[in-house]
């Protein structure tokens, strides 16, 4: 009965917060058995509360004071919430709440009651009014805080770096006094102790160094993890305009694009912030062994950052050219993807190969630029970096020369390998540089998609009546984005709970945008939308259409088996249920025929499935579900005359306790409906039943014997024919 679930809900109504059990088994897809406390942990946290399991005995309960309600989990995994104490002469009691009874309903228990059910497993919640990931705006700064989150990990990564570039120095050093020592004074003993000493040394940066892609490559995998998350949940929840007037390309190329910032964050920047710590060991080192050599190196590096600075903004121009070509061709790449049947159909190829071959010169000339320009620094940058190794050797061997020597052989061996070292990051940073203006482009690319305004905030609750199809339009007037048109202006109609209702009208007319209303996918309308008496814009999203059933005419399958797919809404449904659904739309009869029944695979695309059973499995799926109200928007319009008869056969059985919109072009399906809406260019024309319809309004009887005509009154006239025609002319 998830006993864990209704009291997660008591306890965040007692917090200002209003969740629905309904909904949460919904969107965490979550089975019969009761839910264990990280579930629970979650669910809490993603909805408002901070939750902290614990463990605690009777003295402890006793002292939570403004702590309570707490949720107590039993042995069976069952749960009670504890909302206070009562005072019974010189002991206590507790006071518990089973989460399935009513309010009043509360029970008292010693404390040996209530040890002989519960080991001490409690949770414990308050309010949360801190941001979480979801609502966060995405930038680079949260990305820097995700990064923050795993900041244990980084230390350590940063530790074992340290050790590393302490352990760089050792190399130099042994040879600075093999060379000034060793050789000069013969000593064998002293070598065999600084080749032990250098044999275990590798050993130990060996160590080290798989400490470092150990931590690097959990810490990464974990902000991935976060990442994917993030990305998926603020995509789900924007708005169907954004998806309609934008290509799924161009989607798909932005979201994309957050793998380059990822990789640049946690590779190549994080990568040379652990190489510049060896900086703090080599710099200092550096000026001990020789300062003049030392002021080399660095000026050096000084003039290669000036180079980087120069590339950077021209760096950012091209490779905002490239994104724009990159976009172009995904978009077209996805637009045949999803259109190759009408390519073939067509028999398109050639042209649009030619189009392809335009887009693909477009990103090939803007990729060659970029790179030509890219080429540039890296040019300047190459002999400076060689440079800094044979300027230390010419420099260090005139230091060294003369009785006046400031230096040794030894130090300029020495010195030559730790500039190697020292310059690398410096390059790095370079480099790093001129990457920044591909990640900064790349962040207002997956801005672009993830910051758009959500359809409703993630924790905007609204309300959740109890949705019985009573359904009133008044004066409504809405137009699409980007429209000079209005789809609806100035409907008003009212449909009664529990009644069938036909919407008719020519292409354009706003049949289906009455639909689009309803189920809230559209906000920016003018006038009053109800239902059962509460405004559509106060009810929550989310209950709103688990109680909406709709079945469109061109219909998605995902894949996965047939009884997957009619169980999508509701995971906990058993086989009989299934089947029931599939036998009120008419879908049993050719799924007992297929080879696996309800376990057949279905395709990417529903390739091995036809239109009608596509369309028959659709209607399956909204029924299981059980809705208050039932949208049929041209459901029938892709059905053989046989399923379309069992359909129509089935809608009386079908629209019993519920309201039942019918959109169709075949007014033949309206003509049983309680009520036909007849729309003309956005406005309501007439409404009525059809036997008044085709008395009084002129569209409607035009129609009606338009589709039937051998039940048109007077005189009929063949059309011509093709042939005739012709001849005649």
């Amino acid at each position: 009965m998830h006993t864990n679930l209704h009291a997660l809900v008591i306890a965040a109504r007692h917090h200002g917060l209003h969740l629905s059990v309904d909904q949460i088994l919904r969107d965490y897809a979550i089975s019969a058995d009761e839910i264990g406390p990280k579930l629970l942990t979650k669910i809490a946290q993603e909805n408002g509360l901070t939750a902290r399991p614990t463990t605690l005995s009777w003295k402890h309960l006793t002292r939570l004071g403004k702590a309570l309600p707490a949720l107590l989990r039993l042995r069976d995994g069952r749960a009670m919430l504890l909302i206070g104490f009562r005072e019974n002469g010189s002991t206590s009691a507790a006071v518990l709440q089973d989460p399935l009874s009513s309010e009043d309903a509360c029970v008292a228990v010693d404390e040996v009651r209530l040890s002989s059910v519960w080991d001490g497993e409690t949770i414990l919640f308050k309010r949360s009014y801190a941001l979480n990931d979801e609502e966060q705006p995405f930038g680079l700064m949260w990305l820097v805080g995700q990064m923050l989150k795993e900041r244990k990990t980084f230390r350590d990564i940063a530790v074992s770096a340290l050790m590393l570039s302490l352990l760089v120095m050792v190399p130099p050093l042994t040879y600075m006094v093999i060379i000034d020592r060793v050789l000069v004074h013969q000593r064998l003993s002293t070598l065999a102790v600084l080749t032990g000493a250098m044999a275990f040394l590798i050993g130990f940066e060996a160590l080290f160094g798989y400490l470092r892609r150990y931590l690097i490559a959990v810490g990464t995998s974990k902000i991935d993890a976060r990442i994917s998350l993030y990305i998926f949940e603020r995509m789900i929840n924007l708005p169907i305009d954004f998806f309609e007037r934008t290509p799924t390309g161009i989607i798909n190329y932005r979201l994309n694009e957050v793998w380059r910032i990822r990789n640049f964050l946690t590779g190549q920047l994080f990568g040379t912030m652990l190489d510049t710590m060896t900086l703090i060991i080599l710099v200092p080192v550096m000026f001990v062994l020789s300062p003049h050599l030392a002021f080399l190196v660095l000026g050096l590096a000084a003039l290669m950052f000036f180079v980087v600075y120069i590339y950077i903004r021209p760096m950012g121009r091209a490779y905002k050219r490239v994104i724009e070509a990159e976009q172009r061709k995904g978009s077209f790449m996805i637009e045949i993807l999803h259109g190759m049947r009408t390519v073939k159909s067509l028999a398109l190829e050639g042209r649009k190969r030619m189009e392809w071959d335009v887009r693909v010169a477009e990103a090939v000339r803007a990729t060659k630029a970029m790179n030509l320009l890219n080429n540039q620094p890296q040019t300047i940058l190459q002999p400076l970096e060689r440079a800094v190794y044979i300027g230390t050797l010419g420099l260090g061997a005139y230091l060294a020369i003369g009785d006046d020597a400031v230096v040794q052989a030894g130090v300029i061996v020495a010195f030559s390998m730790i500039a190697q070292r020292a310059v690398a990051p410096f390059v790095q940073i370079a480099g790093i540089m001129q990457q920044l203006q591909e990640v900064r482009g790349a962040i207002g690319q997956v801005a672009g998609v993830v910051n758009q305004q959500p359809e409703r905030p993630r924790n905007s609750r609204g309300v959740r009546p109890a949705i019985k199809g009573n359904i009133s339009f008044n004066d409504i007037r809405f137009r699409y984005p980007g429209s000079q048109n209005y789809a609806l202006d100035g409907v008003s109609f009212t449909i009664e709970p529990g009644t069938t209702v036909g919407i008719m009208g020519r292409s354009g007319s706003g049949k289906t945008t009455v639909t689009r209303l309803l189920q809230g996918l559209h906000q920016q309308y003018d006038g009053l939308i109800k239902i059962d008496g509460v405004d559509l814009r106060e009810i929550d999203l989310n209950h709103l259409r688990s109680n909406l059933g709709v079945v469109l005419q061109d219909n998605f399958l995902f894949q996965g088996t047939i009884r997957e797919n009619i169980m999508a809404a509701r995971q906990s449904a058993s086989l009989d249920e299934v089947m029931r659904a599939a036998r009120l739309a008419g879908a049993e009869e050719f799924i007992e025929r297929l080879p696996r029944g309800y376990e057949t695979q279905i395709e990417e695309g529903s390739s091995n499935l036809s239109g009608g059973q596509k369309q028959r499995l659709a209607i399956a799926r909204a029924l299981l579900v059980d809705p208050s109200v039932l949208i049929l928007d041209e459901a029938t319009s892709a059905l053989d005359p046989d399923s379309e008869a069992i359909i129509n056969n089935n809608l009386t059985r079908i629209g019993q306790g519920r309201t039942m919109i019918v959109i169709s072009h075949r007014l033949a399906s309206l003509v049983n409906c309680d009520q036909i809406l007849v729309l003309e260019r956005g406005k309501l024309y007439d409404a009525g039943k059809h036997d008044e319809l085709l008395n009084r309004c002129d569209v409607y009887r035009h129609l009606w014997f338009q589709q039937n005509r051998h039940l048109a009154p007077g005189p009929t006239h063949d059309r011509p024919s093709l042939t005739s025609t012709a001849s005649s002319s």
